[in-house]
């Protein structure tokens, strides 16, 4: 439950705290004086979208925190400790304290006002995500359009669901996932079959090129090869006459040979005068050595012309260019374009198969839905007649007596909702005919058939159920009824419950009475909460009755009221 509220800046707020019991809590108050911007700060709480007209003008930011004391059991115990926000209950803990913090910026900017989602809870940030999935579990906000909501078949359907229970609230969740799930593969499935035709076009083309580009085997750096080798080839004879001419140079008659021969032996027949040309001789052998090693090169690298073979490098080289004017400028792109063509066959290829498993997904998912949506069918007719007769005797306490609440299930093709639509339908005299509740004219009636439904469909999974001027258009008995059905929820369910009322007749039932107040002061407009018990809380309830605080008559029917309450 929602033990502490402590509000700071928030419209006309500029700092409230509310100190919360359990049972059943009234705040009430002058019109204009901030009573709604406790539910609206409680709503930033549970994951509402933090607006920053909600700031108060002169601040620089809101600030809402609200204490929960929890039960170690509850589901949303679940929920904080997959978050890691706390850790898991011990055997034996009564209550685990969780503190919710939020705060608005006054942003002037776009790019300021994405602060606006800063959330803490148990002093670690979370988003505002995480805060609507624990709001979900922990408080339950009835507003005072909530009649109007009534009137969605969305909204019927979950009203339905929750009076059910548990069960049937889970399978509509999987059913409408399901659903959904068997719409996406159905979309996916249809968008692969309607690009078959496409893709089997592209796979001929890629697997044509592919084995032509297998085929050549092109190797990096091969056409610049085959090049030079050509040239060289094409110049076979010239380069054959050239080294020719250069051998007999060198062993030729009066060639280099002889004439380094007969140079050594003059420098020999000397050694014996001059002891040092014995060195120069030795060089001039080693030069004889020398000539004959490159005449041997040169012979070795004369040959005779081939015209085949330069023909066939001719031929090489004209497929190596005519791939590259297809695939790219040179080997490198080529081969590049190979990879891609090869990345992009499997994975045309891989799609024939996404074909079959995105079927076979549709189908499996469409059968899992219609699975879900039969067992919810079942819960849903057998919870029907039991929901029209607790309604039927909830409005009788209601001061509508007579009246008489059907639930009309029509088979539907299967949605997300499930396989049938669900209608409510209300008469509101002995003898009217049921038509649907968004007919009914009467504000006030609507309101009492949306209350009851509230008062009847409460899961048990919230800690707290937050009404806001719910009771609107009602009075005189009917709000007398309302009161009691409210004080009466707190107590035999054990759920807190906060009622924002304008009503005497139902804030005289609560357990505690909370009195809004605005006051003008140093300029500014000051809205403050304080808690009114004894004489304070007759002199509100007067006020409430009669618009006199100090009025005898208003104070004693006050006082009447609040015995009428504790009887």
């Amino acid at each position: 439950m929602l033990t502490d509220l402590v509000v700071q800046d928030l419209g006309v707020i500029e700092a409230a705290d509310l100190e919360l019991d359990r049972g059943c809590s009234a705040l009430t108050g002058e019109t204009g004086t901030g009573k709604t911007l406790v539910v609206a700060a409680l709503g930033l709480l549970l994951g509402s979208r933090g607006e920053r007209t909600l700031v108060r003008s002169d601040a620089s930011e809101a600030r809402v925190e609200g204490r929960f004391s929890v039960p170690p059991s509850h589901p949303a115990i679940g929920i904080l400790v997959g978050h890691g926000l706390v850790e898991p209950p011990s055997e034996g803990d009564e209550a685990v304290e969780v503190v919710v913090t939020r705060t608005v910026p006054q942003a002037s900017r776009v790019k300021e006002s994405l602060r606006a989602g800063r959330c803490r809870v148990n002093g670690r940030i979370v988003t505002v995500g995480v805060l609507a999935e624990l709001g979900a579990a922990l408080v339950e906000i009835a507003g005072q359009h909530e009649h109007q909501r009534l009137g969605r078949p969305a909204q019927q359907r979950r009203l339905l669901d929750a009076f059910s229970g548990a069960e049937a609230l889970s399978l509509a969740a999987e059913v409408a996932a399901s659903v959904r799930r068997a719409a996406e593969a159905a979309r996916t499935y249809a968008g692969l079959r309607e690009g078959e035709q496409r893709r089997a076009r592209e796979l001929d083309v890629l697997r044509f090129e592919i084995t032509e580009l297998e085929a050549a085997a092109i190797e990096p750096g091969e056409s610049a090869g085959l090049i030079a080798e050509a040239g060289r080839l094409a110049n076979a004879e010239a380069i054959a006459v050239g080294l020719s001419d250069a051998i007999e140079a060198i062993r030729g008659e009066g060639g280099a040979e002889e004439a380094v021969a007969a140079a050594r032996r003059s420098v020999e027949g000397l050694i014996a005068h001059s002891p040092v040309l014995g060195t120069l001789a030795g060089r001039l052998e080693s030069a004889a050595y020398e000539l004959a090693d490159v005449a041997a090169e040169l012979t070795l690298q004369v040959g005779a012309p081939d015209p085949a073979l330069l023909e066939s490098l001719r031929q090489r080289l004209a497929v190596i260019q005519r791939l590259e004017r297809k695939y790219g400028a040179d080997e490198a792109e080529v081969l590049n374009y190979l990879r891609r063509a090869l990345e992009r066959r499997a994975e045309l290829e891989g799609a024939e198969g996404d074909i079959e498993r995105w079927g076979t997904e549709r189908d499996e998912a469409r059968a899992e839905a219609e699975r879900l949506g039969t067992a919810l069918s079942e819960l849903r007719r057998a919870a029907a007649p039991a929901l029209e007769q607790a309604v039927t005797e909830r409005l009788a306490g209601l001061a509508m007596g007579g009246s008489r609440f059907e639930v009309h299930l029509k088979p539907a093709e299967l949605f997300e909702g499930g396989a049938e639509t669900v209608e409510f339908f209300i008469g509101t005299g002995p003898g009217d005919t049921p038509k649907p509740v968004t007919r009914i004219a009467s504000g006030g009636e609507l309101s009492r058939v949306a209350l009851a439904l509230h008062l009847l469909t409460t899961t048990g999974f919230v800690t707290t159920m937050v009404f806001d001027e719910v009771d609107a258009g009602l009075g005189g008995e009917a709000a007398q009824h309302v009161g009691r059905s409210l004080a009466g929820l707190a107590r035999d369910s054990g759920v807190q419950v906060i009622v924002v009322t304008h009503l005497p007749q139902v804030a005289a039932q609560a357990d505690a009475h909370y009195r809004v107040t605005k006051a003008e002061r140093g300029g500014r407009v000051v809205t403050s909460i304080a808690k009114v018990q004894g004489e304070e809380r007759v002199a509100e309830l007067s006020r409430m009755l009669a618009g006199l605080p100090k009025s005898a008559v208003a104070r004693r029917h006050a006082r009447e009221l609040l015995e009428l309450a504790s009887s």
